[in-house]
């Protein structure tokens, strides 16, 4: 028998495998535990005859979780006005969407639920597993429920078990105590304690004094903590072999580009020193650890080699700083992957975006987030305007692509300060847009949520899309969500200054929507003479040539300079022809004022792209 069976449902992409779900079951093949994984998501995406329209659901927050609502909650529900999508409406369609079309494809997909789970029940030999696990994460925990309660039904005798993003802490209580099928759920890290509780069910004992493991016993919910922390290094590697089964059977066209998604951190080392005020992803013992560079790239190599995939998604919450010495110089130098996805922070060197390209980055996600240093310092993210700016330049001249978006709606946030960003966006026009302008998520477990009184925050309840989705009470809703809505002072000001910000914003990504985005390039002509040449929209001018210390300082001014440390190196180089400060500083204002640099805090950087992108900038800077 093949005691144990994690399940991955709708709707969660089948882009990419469950990292969860694939190490799991390598961690119980070490123990001795026979397990598969079944990703019903990637069946569903078959079985609906709109894979695309499951994609698209799934790149939505809690919109899927409506799908599923009848399989779990019944008739009633459906008829009701939480139930009926004619009702749907600003809780969970974010604005701009077709509304319409949304519902639409809702529909469609709600069609064909009961006939899915009717599937999966006559379709999985359910005989051969005694626990059956589900991974839910965000969107999938609807789905999830209403198959948990059909197996149950079915078969009273096997333990469901839940664990992900869904189930810590306070979320992981209110599912044990609102779904009475539901027997065991993790919370935090299942790596030590899923084996154990296994080990202990199928030795005919409940999973006691295993922490991170909740259950009932004599009717009462106990409660364990959260699980224990592995080294990274002693794990497994994961088992995606499951994975690549679905996609051959199920979604062939998405198996020669699939990716391999795997760890090498846990948790973020940057919220040691100042968690951004908004993340909620590492709950509420942030414990970074991160695995070895010998093992990093061992993983990547073996597991590369052996399921023949060259593309490869970090799930870091950041990438490893140490990594920019170790890890991906040896990527680079051995030309292992076509293709690796990660996240960082902006704050990076022009060395460290060019290693990031050879090592196979085509696009990654930068913490950017603003394009204000006063909204950023609210922020806690410890960069700079210039900063994010500058990594936005290096970026595109190495042609990588950064998923990036613009936040607002932060409490103790100021008008002016989007009133900047607007005003800036027309002269970085050439830089890559964000891919949207967004209002700020209210998550549980950050510290906007964690201390909502010290920051002023009001009536915080869970997001009315929950109404949308379970047909229980206020309370309940709370303890059950991962995202709220609050009240605070400023709201009601925030749609009309963050106006024209988002029609800036829509022409930005117009532009870039062309066939050639508009550019704004330097190309060194001597050692002392340069030509910028500009076809930013709504420009007077082409071309402007610079010479002697404006050009040496337009160059050096490639990366944010000090104006302290930029005046030595000009004087340095030009000597007795240095023409002094206040000239200098003159004409790098005058370069600020023709929008072809920008200045913060006495700091200035050059807004122009290299036009040789293979040319490197003097070893003097």
């Amino acid at each position: 028998m093949t005691q144990i069976l994690l399940i991955n449902m709708p709707f969660v992409s089948v882009r990419y495998p469950s990292p969860a779900l694939s190490l799991l079951k390598a961690v119980l093949a070490k123990e001795g535990l026979k397990c598969d994984v079944a990703y019903l998501n990637v069946l569903f995406h078959a079985f609906s005859g709109a894979p695309s329209l499951c994609e698209a659901v799934a790149d939505f927050i809690l919109i899927g979780e409506t799908v599923f609502g009848k399989e779990l909650f019944g008739d009633s529900w459906l008829q009701s006005e939480r139930g009926r999508l004619e009702e749907l409406d600003a809780p969970l369609l974010p604005t701009g969407t077709k509304r319409d079309a949304i519902r639409d494809a809702l529909l469609q997909l709600r069609s064909k639920a009961s006939a899915f789970i009717d599937l999966c029940l006559n379709k999985i030999n359910w005989n051969q597993y005694s626990i059956i696990g589900f991974t839910s994460v965000y969107s999938q925990q609807v789905a999830s429920l209403a198959l948990a309660r059909h197996i149950k039904a079915h078969h009273p005798e096997k333990i469901i078990a839940f664990g992900g993003a869904n189930c810590e802490e306070e979320m992981g209580r209110a599912l044990l105590r609102l779904f009475p099928f539901v027997d065991w759920v993790f919370n935090g890290e299942a790596d030590i304690s899923l084996p154990h509780a296994v080990r202990r069910w199928l030795s005919g004992q409940p999973p006691q004094d295993i922490p991170g493991v909740s259950y009932r016993r004599d009717g009462r919910i106990i409660h364990q903590g959260s699980g224990f922390y592995p080294n990274l290094d002693s794990l497994p590697y994961p088992d995606f072999e499951d994975y690549f089964g679905a996609l051959s059977q199920w979604a062939p066209d998405y198996a020669d580009f699939a990716p391999l998604s795997l760890e090498l951190s846990r948790g973020c080392w940057w919220s040691r020193k100042s968690q951004c005020i908004f993340c909620g992803l590492n709950c509420r013992k942030p414990n970074y650890r991160r695995k070895s560079p010998q093992r990093a790239m061992a993983e990547i190599q073996t597991l590369t080699e052996r399921y023949h995939a060259d593309r490869v998604i970090l799930t870091d919450s950041v990438l490893d700083m140490s990594f920019f010495k170790t890890l991906l110089p040896e990527l680079a130098g051995r030309g292992v992957l076509e293709e690796l996805f990660i996240e960082t922070r902006a704050n990076l060197t022009r060395d460290q975006v060019r290693l990031l390209k050879a090592a196979g980055v085509k696009s990654f996600q930068p913490g950017i987030e603003a394009l204000d240093t006063e909204i950023l310092t609210l922020m806690h993210k410890g960069t700079s305007l210039l900063q994010n700016i500058q990594l936005l330049k290096w970026v595109r001249e190495y042609r990588m692509y950064p998923t990036w978006n613009l936040l607002y709606g932060f409490p103790g946030e100021t008008a002016a300060a989007y009133y900047r960003t607007a005003a800036l966006i027309p002269f970085i026009v050439h830089l890559n847009p964000p891919m949207d302008l967004s209002p700020v998520l209210l998550v549980r477990f950050s510290p906007l949520f964690e201390q909502s009184r010290q920051w002023g925050l009001d009536a915080v309840r869970a997001h009315a899309g929950y109404r949308c989705i379970y047909p229980f009470d206020q309370e309940d809703l709370n303890d059950l969500a991962c995202f709220f809505d609050c009240e605070h002072g400023g709201q009601k000001t925030v749609s009309e200054y963050i106006a024209p910000l988002n029609q800036k914003v829509s022409a930005w990504k117009f532009y870039w929507e062309q066939l050639q985005p508009p550019s704004l390039t330097v190309r060194q002509l001597s050692g002392q003479q340069i030509l910028i040449e500009d076809t930013r929209p709504n420009r007077p001018r082409q071309q402007v040539m610079l010479e002697d210390a404006a050009a040496l300082a337009y160059l050096a001014c490639d990366a944010v300079q000090p104006f302290a440390n930029l005046s030595n190196q000009i004087r340095r180089l030009q000597g007795s022809e240095y023409p002094g400060d206040t000239v200098l500083r003159r004409t790098l204002d005058d370069l600020v004022t023709k929008r072809l640099m920008l200045s913060e805090d006495d700091h200035y950087l050059g807004l122009a792209t290299r036009n040789d992108r293979n040319s490197e900038v003097s070893e003097e800077w």
